[in-house]
């Protein structure tokens, strides 16, 4: 459904670019032509002077596209076949999953709140470490076939309201690990453990030293800012436990994109049970898969990887959970937004992660049951979790 309009026609609506098109003084089709919405008005972008016909169409969001539906698992269930229809969200599956896909200038409608059910509350606040934006808003992945939801984090995970960038290991060398250098992957982190509420005075995967938590405490679940997450609390019991797989790759990092990384992560055979993990390199490469092959630029996805200030980086690198094997050495992979046109991914040695602090933001399923209401899921109107 469509809607011709002389002007913005308010909330629901986006332009259907399809339609839409711009001329010059003489009637020639011009382009080059971008258009930008805040929600209530138009920006149009152009080198030269531009007359445009502007066409819109209703959003159809994952909200309204199971309205009616008993949870996500009945809607997939019943409506699987057409989940295409839902803006920005692919019709097959992308990597094991429906994939939300679009660039930071579209607005990717896969926002939704979690940990409180007040949208207030989820929205109120700027970008600024200390508001409740950072404690509550979340974005969507995918969706599986039995109607879980991949979520990640809208923000870093903080501590303290201050700290946002975290060790992922503190064993110095790889023989800390044990026999095996693999001992220094995922699940035996200090990360995994922290993020999982799982720092307690007897867990020596805590600390380096082999002598239970050291002072280090939980992070996500079982922390005290993201309160919401206790133990067997309401929004905790939400979340599915999963069994992430973990592993190492040595491919070159201009190939590592799209299926390759895909087929290497998913091919990983040791897993570990948990309710919390990090996104593969994978899942970032699936949010926009528009790009040809080659270094994608670091700022066309929907997905923020860092940012920069006045051209010094705050936040400049976020762990993930595949590692990298390169003669001998086992590293953890992390991002960096290298430039405005240029994403470059690095490989962070775990047996110098002592000091090395980089940001975090976890990722984890919402169980099928669940249902979600029947808003647009952009930033200002997220989706809420109302069961």
């Amino acid at each position: 459904e469509y809607v011709y309009a002389s002007s913005f026609p308010g909330a629901g609506y986006i332009i259907n670019n399809d339609m839409t098109e711009c001329v010059d003084q003489a009637g020639n089709k011009v382009d080059g032509v971008s258009f930008s919405s805040d929600g209530t008005s138009i920006t149009v972008t152009s080198k030269y002077t531009a007359y445009c016909t502007l066409y819109f169409r209703k959003i159809i969001s994952l909200g309204k596209f199971c309205d009616g539906q008993a949870n996500m698992g009945e809607c997939m269930n019943n409506k699987g076949n057409d989940i295409g229809k839902v803006d920005y969200l692919t019709g097959d599956l992308a990597a094991g999953m429906h994939r939300y896909q679009g660039t930071k200038d579209e607005v990717t409608i896969n926002y939704i709140c979690f940990g409180t059910s007040d949208k207030n509350l989820c929205t109120q606040g700027g970008d600024n470490y200390g508001d409740g934006i950072d404690k509550y808003l979340y974005r969507i992945i995918g969706v599986t076939k039995t109607g879980e939801l991949l979520v990640i984090k809208e923000t870093f995970v903080k501590e303290n309201n201050t700290n946002v960038n975290f060790i992922i290991n503190d064993k110095m060398y790889s023989a800390d690990c044990g026999s095996k250098l693999e001992k220094c992957l995922w699940p035996y982190t200090k990360l995994f453990n922290r993020l999982n509420g799982l720092c307690k005075e007897d867990n020596a995967n805590c600390s380096g030293t082999g002598s239970g938590s050291g002072g280090e405490s939980n992070i996500f679940i079982n922390s005290t800012y993201y309160d919401y997450l206790k133990s067997e609390s309401t929004w905790e019991s939400k979340i599915n436990s999963h069994l992430w797989k973990y592993g190492l790759s040595s491919e070159g990092l201009n190939n590592y994109q799209y299926e390759l990384a895909y087929n290497i992560e998913n091919g990983f055979t040791d897993t570990v049970p948990a309710k919390i993990g990090l996104q593969y390199m994978h899942d970032y490469f699936y949010t926009n898969m528009k790009q040809t092959l080659g270094r994608p630029p670091g700022d066309d996805r929907w997905i923020d990887i860092g940012f920069s200030m006045n051209n010094s980086y705050k936040y400049n690198y976020e762990w993930s959970i595949t590692s990298f094997n390169q003669n001998s050495r086992y590293d953890m992979v992390q991002w960096l937004d290298l430039r405005p046109n240029n994403m470059t991914m690095w490989w962070a040695p775990t047996y110098f992660s002592s000091s090395i602090n980089h940001s975090v933001r976890p990722v984890f399923y919402l169980k099928p049951d669940i249902k979600i209401s029947n808003t647009l899921g952009t930033k200002d109107d997220p989706f809420i979790v109302t069961n």
